[in-house]
């Protein structure tokens, strides 16, 4: 990357403070497809404050993939916590493993496991088993990837002192398009509706930019919103998270 990009993109992270979130997502972050062997990435955003303000903020995130041929499997984690002055303010741990094999070119079957703990949305434990097959609708390399998926899973759920278990459709779609040398778009969506009840269903669209500051340094911005129409009383169903963050990639 020449000087001239290089300055205008790290000008761009340094207009942001990092004190939103690092930001993990299931989909990768790069529109090419996964080379052969290992590779990964560690994501992290951290604002500390002392003085008239007493405040600290971290989210640490990272990735592992392996690819071998057609088949590919992946790990994805990570964890929040928010404190200012002596309260908690936020602690979320997330992790999810996933394998995934194209069988015949455009075309690849799937299966994960995906846990989350959230205390501030009392959700002890929300864990997801499921399986399905992802389309590729478009790749080209360096420009853009399109993909959409379709499956079932079994969801177990211990939310506000109620434990619970549910079949749900899961569907999604993913876009990315590269803008220029630097610069990307991504959008992630997501739908799981419940098989069991009409009106429950969770929701996620991820819309952000990376933009690249080194050969393996990236800097992220975007938003991450939640919908989840089975929360119980008391608990909004809407969760909208702004994030910033840096990424490692190796």
């Amino acid at each position: 990357m020449t000087a001239s990009i290089f300055r205008p993109a790290l000008a761009l992270a340094l207009a942001f403070p990092l004190s939103a979130i690092a930001f993990e997502s299931i989909e990768s972050d790069q529109i090419n497809a996964p080379a052969a062997g290992g590779s990964g990435g560690l994501s992290a955003a951290i604002d500390g404050r002392s003085g008239n303000t007493e405040r600290g903020d971290y989210t640490v995130g990272g990735r592992l993939h392996y690819q071998a041929r057609d088949t590919g499997m992946f790990i994805v984690a990570e964890h929040s916590r928010s404190k200012a002055e002596d309260t908690e303010i936020e602690d979320n741990t997330w992790v999810h493993a996933h394998y995934r094999d194209e069988f015949q070119r455009g075309l690849a079957a799937e299966a994960f496991v995906d846990h989350l703990i959230d205390n501030f949305r009392a959700l002890d434990s929300r864990t997801q088993l499921g399986a399905g097959v992802r389309f590729t609708l478009a790749q080209t390399e360096n420009e853009r990837a399109v993909h959409a998926g379709i499956g079932i899973l079994h969801e177990w759920e211990d939310q506000a002192g109620t434990d619970d278990d549910y079949w749900r459709l899961n569907t999604y779609v993913s876009y990315k398009r590269q803008l220029n040398q630097q610069s990307r778009v991504i959008f992630n969506l997501l739908y799981q509706p419940s098989l069991n009840d009409s009106s429950d269903h969770l929701v996620s669209a991820e819309p952000a930019v990376v933009v690249a500051l080194a050969q393996h340094l990236d800097f992220k911005i975007g938003v991450k919103f939640e919908h989840d129409s089975g929360t119980p009383s008391g608990i909004e169903s809407d969760d909208t998270r702004y994030m910033t963050s840096l990424s490692y990639r190796f």
